[in-house]
């Protein structure tokens, strides 16, 4: 295509729908194009004209966006077009969308998305046409109330169809009919057909009542169209334009809240300003994934039931991410959002439009929730580089070694060689990048290797290769790689929570090395744990972040440590109180500087590996209640639906920040949406497994006993790690930029 390379950024914050560097650099170039031809004022004047646009008219930047080869990117280059896919139309369509593009393009290129899987002698010249720029189209989602009636020389088309989006503009027709053997679709020249533009919701794209009055189609132009494939592509390209829309809506919100001051602060300080926007970027976010997963998966041509699955769940969750971010976007401007002059209304219309033509966020996860139940599943697969299989023949030999043996066995095994931490620096691990770690972790899978859970470890040897010293790590990473040494983390405390800066537990120097006396709270495996890492204050004058030092406690030999089970809600006692009274650390526990523990404990808590992944995006909880969706009512066949989407977002979300690191660049705000997403959707899912079983579900018995327990255990997932409140916070102020408060 003929578009440059324009600066600018990517749409909204963070990834658009596109992940790899091509398509980030296409989403640049469009949105630089879009800057210079189609200037703002356009839009705003289609809203100032009264009444309907006249039937025909094309926008002005139609010849330079067909120039650009907009109209044909993802038509075959046999046809003139660009020769790529839906995903990168839907990449265009994101961006087209952010800048409030008025006019038929979405319409007409739906439109060709559709003939081109349809092979047929209409098709060709409508191709050509369409990629050129030549002729424009538009198409009805449903029949409404149109029949075809068999006629000598092809159909005879009666009726009124529902609105079509810019069916005004279009030169071509694509419409559903009903006829004696089934709906079937015809290809009509809008001449022939009664067209009238509505004063429609969205002025910008307006749609328009389309009537056949006897209207007779030749056979050629009678097409074999799937109507659930027309729909799937409806779904998918509406999908990317409402990202699109809830991009934009998001960037003016968050750059309202940076500025905008009341009581003497910007309101993007206030704690409830920055959960709205928080929230709108984890909607945005979650559409983005099932968006490009579901414009894959129409490229794949994976399966009737996959493409369907997908373009579902995008379709019940983007233009609802569009329709309320665009709400909430007015509610942050407040009184500016309400006038006619701000552009907020307009975003909100285009929403609006597209939820209308679409059908319900409800409707679409019906539907998911049948195609799930009928067997429909989609399997993400991760494609490493070319380099991915010698370093896979580098591993083999030596995972080798650990097949057939127990997960902690095999840790043990491997950890000496490296292969059992690839992602850390030698002589601990490889020094792996992502790629030599994906391709490790697919090796281990072939071979059926399973490693034991660091756990708590996990965090603690980044934090002791960065910061310890050469004792330090000779004492204790070896045995912890090998599994030999459990930890736990003695961070939280009874009045702080969340709020590391807030501790209270004292360390004092002595002669003899560091005096502690204090209370943690929520700590998990502190009773087996040979070692513990601490933090404690041992400055009380210095800023709260300085004063902190980090510490390494030996759980089993220090004197004066007193560990209490705490009984949680389940009546369990996975958790622990311990208390230090006057417990005496040696000179040499301190990791790192004293008083630099805030930067050792940031270490330990931000220190992840790049991971692979999961293959299959439901997981045992909801693939039960899927298998029960056919006993429910709709009300709760939604609420699956709901949960399907939430967890295949989830799953597309990790292989989106696996695909960016894989190519290096930053995970992006991949993560801190999954963690807030993750938590209260297993909440969800404990919740609707205990609701399904009515009165057992009262009875701590058998099934009951099951169920309430995990409903009861899901209550500390948005605590634990730092609750969903500070989380939104964190993503307000470090993704977002919000000011802190």
């Amino acid at each position: 295509m003929g578009i440059g390379t324009d600066s600018g950024t990517a749409t909204g914050t963070g990834t658009g729908v596109g992940v790899t560097e091509e398509h980030r650099a296409l989403a640049r170039s469009v949105r630089g194009w879009l800057a210079r031809t189609v200037p703002p004022g356009e839009a705003r004047a289609l809203l100032d004209t009264p009444g309907p646009p006249a039937p025909g008219a094309r926008p002005e930047h139609w010849a330079a966006l067909a120039a650009q080869g907009l109209t044909g990117i993802h038509l075959p280059e046999e046809y003139g077009g660009g020769g790529g896919g839906i995903l990168d139309l839907a990449v265009v369509l994101e961006e087209a969308a952010h800048g409030s593009l008025p006019g038929p393009y979405l319409a007409t290129v739906l439109v060709g998305a559709v003939l081109a899987r349809t092979p047929g002698p209409a098709t060709g010249d409508t191709l050509r046409a369409i990629a050129a720029g030549e002729r424009t189209a538009a198409l009805a989602l449903i029949p409404g109330t149109l029949t075809a009636t068999p006629t000598a020389t092809g159909h005879r088309l009666d009726g009124t169809a529902p609105p079509a989006l810019s069916a005004d503009a279009a030169d071509l027709l694509l419409l559903p009919a009903a006829t004696p053997t089934g709906e079937r679709w015809f290809l009509v020249d809008a001449e022939g057909l009664t067209v009238r533009p509505h004063h429609s919701v969205d002025p910008t794209r307006p749609t328009a009542q389309v009537r056949a009055d006897t209207v007779p189609v030749p056979a050629h132009r009678t097409l074999p169209i799937e109507s659930a494939l027309a729909r799937d592509l409806a779904a998918v390209l509406l999908a990317a334009d409402a990202c699109g829309t809830a991009a934009r809506c998001l960037r003016t919100a968050v750059e309202h809240a940076r500025v905008r001051e009341q009581f003497g602060r910007p309101i993007g300080a206030f704690q409830a300003v920055k959960h709205l926007c928080a929230d709108m970027l984890v909607r945005l976010e979650q559409a983005r994934a099932l968006t490009w997963d579901a414009a894959r998966a129409a490229d794949e041509e994976t399966g009737d039931g996959a493409r369907a699955l997908t373009a579902a769940l995008a379709a019940a969750t983007a233009p609802e991410a569009a329709y309320t971010c665009a709400k909430d976007t007015i509610q942050i401007l407040g009184g500016t959002g309400f006038t006619w002059e701000h552009d907020a209304h307009l975003w909100l219309r285009r929403a609006v439009l597209a939820r209308q033509l679409l059908g319900t966020a409800d409707a679409h996860r019906l539907r998911a929730a049948r195609l799930a139940a009928a067997g429909a599943r989609r399997e993400l697969t991760l494609e490493l580089p070319p380099e991915a299989a010698r370093h896979r023949a580098e591993a083999r030999p030596h995972l080798t070694a650990a097949r057939g043996l127990p997960p902690r066995e095999a840790r043990r095994a491997l950890a000496p060689t490296g292969y059992a931490a690839p992602h850390l620096p030698p002589p601990y691990g490889l020094g792996a990048g992502p790629v030599q770690q994906l391709a490790i972790q697919q090796e281990l899978a072939e071979q059926s290797v399973r490693l034991s859970d660091l756990s708590i470890a996990a965090w603690v040897v980044p934090s002791l290769i960065a910061y310890g010293t050469e004792a330090q790590r000779e004492r204790y990473l070896p045995a912890t790689l090998r599994g030999d040494l459990q930890w736990c983390q003695l961070f939280s405390e009874p009045d702080a929570g969340s709020d590391l800066a807030a501790l209270r537990t004292r360390a004092v120097r002595t002669g003899e090395g560091w005096r502690i006396t204090g209370q943690k709270v929520w700590t998990s495996a502190a009773r087996t744990a040979d070692h513990g890492i601490l933090l404690a204050r041992t400055d009380p004058d210095a800023p709260r972040h300085r004063g902190l030092t980090y510490f390494l406690v030996d759980m089993k030999r220090a004197w004066g440590i007193d560990i209490r089970p705490l009984r949680e809600i389940t009546g369990e006692s996975l958790f622990n109180e311990v208390h230090f009274d006057d417990v005496l650390l040696p000179p040499d526990a301190v990791v790192g500087e004293v008083g630099g523990g805030w930067r050792v404990a940031r270490n330990t808590l931000g220190n992840e590996r790049v991971h692979m992944a999961d293959q299959l995006t439901f997981d045992t909880g909801l693939e039960a209640l899927i298998a029960r969706s056919a006993e429910t009512d709709d009300a709760t066949r939604a609420r699956i639906g709901a949960l399907a989407a939430e967890a295949h977002a989830l799953a597309c979300i990790g292989l989106r920040t696996t695909l960016r690191q894989v190519s290096g660049l930053e995970p992006g705000a991949g993560a801190s949406v999954r963690k807030l997403v993750q938590t209260a959707h297993q909440q969800k899912v404990a919740e609707l497994t205990l609701e399904l079983l009515g009165p057992a579900g009262a009875v701590a018995e058998e099934a009951g006993e099951r169920a309430l327990h995990g409903f009861l255990m899901s209550r500390c997932l948005t605590i634990a790690g730092g609750t969903t409140q500070i989380q939104l916070n964190v993503v307000a102020e470090r993704i977002l930029g919000l000011p802190r408060d």
